[in-house]
């Protein structure tokens, strides 16, 4: 009658363990298995219409890396696009209006139907602390 050390769950619970180990490392070597099958194909050829595009322009190198990222960007697929700027910052619409410019002189469409130019008053001035914006922006 004696089974060794007594315990007849101890057997039963190692095998769920192993069961359970074994279950999740299969589950997990389909998946990246998957992943890895799904990336070496191409996407779907959509049809590709064009997208209208909001672009953010903004102080403190933004509108840089905005215009970097506008170079490399599909022209034909997002189009229109709307440039916003605040109405204080004198540069960041002419620096986008001068990649527009050379964008319509390269393909020879007019500008006016592929970009617009929007600026909108700021919340709150660069520096300014939010509680005096919150009561200078109730005023207006």
């Amino acid at each position: 009658m004696e089974n060794g050390n007594g315990c007849c769950f101890s057997s039963v619970s190692s095998i769920a363990t192993l069961s359970s180990v074994a279950v999740v490392g299969i589950l997990i070597l389909i998946r990246v298995l998957h992943v890895i099958y799904c990336s070496g194909r191409p996407l779907s050829k959509r049809a590709s219409k064009p997208v209208s595009t909001l672009i953010i322009l903004g102080s403190g190198g933004h509108t840089a890396e905005m215009l970097n990222l506008l170079a490399v960007l599909q022209k034909d697929r997002f189009n229109p696009r709307y440039y916003i700027a605040a109405a204080t910052d004198n540069m960041s619409l002419q620096k986008a209006m001068l990649l527009e410019n050379s964008l319509a002189s390269e393909s020879g469409i007019d500008i006016a139907d592929t970009a617009q130019f929007m600026k909108i008053y700021r919340s709150r001035e660069l520096q300014q602390q939010y509680p005096r914006a919150t009561y200078v922006g109730r005023l207006m």
